[in-house]
């Protein structure tokens, strides 16, 4: 945990289906002590299971992963899952198991299907594959990365012997990062069950100086496949399109309602993105761009044709390093200097994400208002976000990825402090310039922000009224 490292600890030993014995059982007192003094996230426990087809159902024992799970606390892992029956599955988990392992089904699924298109295939001709290659061939059917029995040589900079000879892992590292890959890299030792944690430890440390010294430039991710259309569940439930992924129907200049910004916004390959008239430097300063990159931005905010009151609007967007936008709503150019409660968009190596109180200029916070505290929920540069803000009546919520990540309820004596805290305590004013409560007004436009200083992308702008 100290190394920002989720580990899983293996108790006992699962075998093969060929071998005479396939499991040393995991002892419940020993698995007691082993999580006490690892402090291992969960175990992996041998109760039954073994790895390869099995020759007649297997049967585990439930009651010692219901002891296990009681003494430890952990959520358990079962190795060898392929074959076991349902009934079993259902007992397992109700007892304390959280993951399976189910590698030999996957395997057999692969090698029939790779069979049926090609004929006869051979193991060693899919497993022996040269792996930056690879990965750059399969880009996007890699989901994890599993790295087993590895010693790093200190003179080649190469991780042997592995199971199937050297591999240059500063290579293979360096294809994950161009390929944008962001899941989960599982890293395994298993050579000596009596001590592995040095062979681990040193693992770790090396895979951390790797990725460290990597240098390349995160991998713009396209619009999906999909983007820009409705399901049908969705048509079904009252969701509209905002945007149509072509043109720029529906959304107008905040400068100017009656047009839209002749320069600054390109619409392309189904994403809507924002060019800037500056840039900020590697020393989070703010800089001059070149005057032919600078000519193509400053198109200034968009806003929707339509005013809103209740409504869910839900928005994918795309950070490059550094960027700042924001989807506002609840805009009336009229009122308070034209500004709204913000939903922030921010990659945080921007200087505005040191400011404010308490993260409220972090992505998802209602801007310098209300933070939100979600930078892990936040994916990283190139990669597609999902927001969503909900707003009916007094309330207000903003999502992210699938997660609420605030809420809170305009007018009540909390929202109104934390306004009076803000940059806006002093900016509530109506259209005739009297003061009035800031936030607050019951209908509005949505406004996607040009921040001048970064490129933002948009697609899957999607409304439904509550």
């Amino acid at each position: 945990a100290e190394c920002g490292v989720s580990v899983e600890g293996e108790l006992g030993h699962v075998g093969g289906t060929a071998d005479e014995k396939m499991s040393d059982f995991t002892d419940v007192e020993e698995a007691k002590r082993f999580a006490k003094e690892t402090g291992v996230a969960a175990m992996a426990v041998m109760v039954g299971t073994a790895h390869g087809v099995y020759k007649k159902a297997p049967v585990l024992d439930i009651q010692r992963i219901a002891d296990i799970h009681r003494e430890t606390g952990l959520p358990l892992v079962l190795h060898g899952g392929s074959g076991v029956p349902d009934d079993q599955v259902k007992m397992a988990v109700k007892a304390g198991v959280r993951k399976m392992n189910f590698a030999t089904d996957l395997v057999y699924a692969f090698f029939n299907s790779a069979y049926a298109k090609n004929g006869e295939i051979r193991a060693m001709d899919v497993f022996m594959q040269e792996p930056v290659e690879a990965i750059k061939k399969y880009a996007e059917r890699i989901y994890e990365v599993h790295l087993k029995n590895i010693l790093i040589d200190p003179v080649k900079n190469l991780a042997m012997p592995g199971p199937r000879g050297e591999l240059d892992i500063p290579a293979i590292m360096t294809a994950l990062a161009e390929i944008g890959f962001t899941g989960p890299c599982l890293i395994e030792y298993e050579k000596d069950f009596e001590n592995n944690e040095l062979p681990l430890a040193e693992s770790l440390g090396y895979y951390k100086g790797v990725a460290a010294a990597i240098k390349v430039a995160p991998k713009m991710k396209p619009a999906p496949a999909d983007a820009n259309t409705l399901t049908a569940a969705e048509k079904a439930d009252g969701w509209q399109l905002l945007w149509d992924g072509k043109t720029s129907a529906g959304w107008v200049s905040a400068k100017d309602v009656t047009k839209f910004p002749a320069k600054g916004w390109v619409m392309k390959d189904g994403t809507l993105t924002m060019l800037p008239v500056r840039g900020i430097s590697p020393d989070r300063t703010w800089m001059e761009l070149p005057p032919e990159d600078a000519k193509l931005g400053g198109g200034g905010d968009i806003v929707t044709v339509k005013k809103y009151k209740d409504f869910a609007f839900k928005f994918d967007f795309r950070l490059t390093k550094g960027a700042n936008s924001g989807v506002k709503y609840f805009i009336d150019e009229t009122q308070n200097g034209g500004s709204a409660g913000e939903y922030q968009i921010l990659e945080n190596f921007h200087p505005d994400s040191d400011k404010g109180v308490d993260g409220n200029r972090k992505s998802a916070s209602l801007y310098d208002v209300i933070p939100a505290h979600a930078d892990k929920i936040q994916k990283g540069i190139g990669q597609w976000n999902t927001g969503m803000i909900v707003a009916k009546g007094s309330h207000v919520e903003h999502w992210l990825n699938g997660e609420k990540v605030l809420e809170y309820e305009r007018g009540s004596a909390a929202f109104r402090s934390a306004v009076n805290k803000s940059k806006y305590a002093t900016w509530g004013k109506d259209a005739d310039g009297k003061p009035q409560p800031w936030g607050e007004i019951a209908e509005g436009r949505i406004l996607l922000q040009d921040h001048s200083d970064s490129t933002v992308s948009f697609c899957n702008l999607k409304i439904k009224e509550l």
